[in-house]
C-alpha cells in the first residue's frame, strides 16, 4: 500500500474516531453531568501542572492560568472563561501567588478533585470494558503507537507553523 493510501485510510479511521469522541461526549454528559466534557481535560491539566515542581509557592499548590493556556494549547481568553465557569461551579479556586501578588494560582477544590476522580473512573471503566478482549501487549503497543502519533503530529504542526513564521498558532481552532 502506498503512503498516500495509508494516509487516506488513517484519515478515514480518524474521522471514525472523531465520531466516537462525539458519542462518548454525549454519553458522559448524560451519565456524569457535574463537569462538562471539555472541562475534564482542563481539570486534569491543572492537576498535572500542580504536581510539577515550580507550581508551589508559599504553601499554595496550583498553576498559573498563563501556564495552563500554554500547556493546553488554548487562547488565554478561552482559559479565562473556562476557569471562571469552574470557579463558579466550586471545582476550582484562585489563590494569590505569594511571589507575585498580581498573579493567582488555580487550585482544585475538594469538590473539583472528587469530580475529576469520578470522571477519570468513568473513563477507566469504559476503557477497561472496551479492552477486555485485548491482550496486554496489544494495549501497550496501541498506547505506545498513539503516543508516538500524537508527538509526530505535534512536531509536524510545529514545523509547519515555524515555516510560516506564525508565532500565534495555538491549535485552538482544532478544538
Amino acid at each position: 500500500m502506498e503512503t498516500d493510501e495509508r494516509a487516506r485510510e488513517l484519515l478515514h479511521r480518524l474521522r471514525e474516531f472523531n465520531r466516537l469522541i462525539r458519542i462518548l461526549r454525549q454519553h458522559r454528559s448524560a451519565e456524569q453531568p457535574a463537569v462538562p466534557f471539555g472541562m475534564v481535560g482542563l481539570l486534569m491539566r491543572i492537576e498535572e501542572l500542580t504536581d510539577q515542581v515550580g507550581c508551589h509557592a508559599g504553601g499554595v499548590a496550583g498553576c498559573h492560568a498563563k501556564e495552563l493556556a500554554e500547556r493546553a494549547g488554548l487562547d488565554p481568553s478561552t482559559v479565562s472563561r473556562l476557569v471562571a465557569a469552574l470557579v463558579a461551579q466550586g471545582l476550582l479556586v484562585r489563590r494569590t501567588d505569594p511571589a507575585d501578588r498580581r498573579a493567582s494560582f488555580l487550585v482544585l477544590t475538594d469538590a473539583g478533585r472528587a469530580a475529576l476522580a469520578r470522571a477519570r473512573d468513568w473513563y477507566v471503566d469504559l476503557l477497561a470494558r472496551a479492552l477486555a478482549d485485548w491482550h496486554p501487549t496489544e494495549v501497550t503497543a496501541f498506547a505506545s503507537a498513539l503516543g508516538r502519533f500524537v508527538t509526530d503530529i505535534q512536531r509536524s504542526l510545529d514545523g509547519a507553523a515555524a515555516e510560516q513564521d506564525n508565532p500565534h498558532d495555538t491549535r485552538e481552532a482544532a478544538r
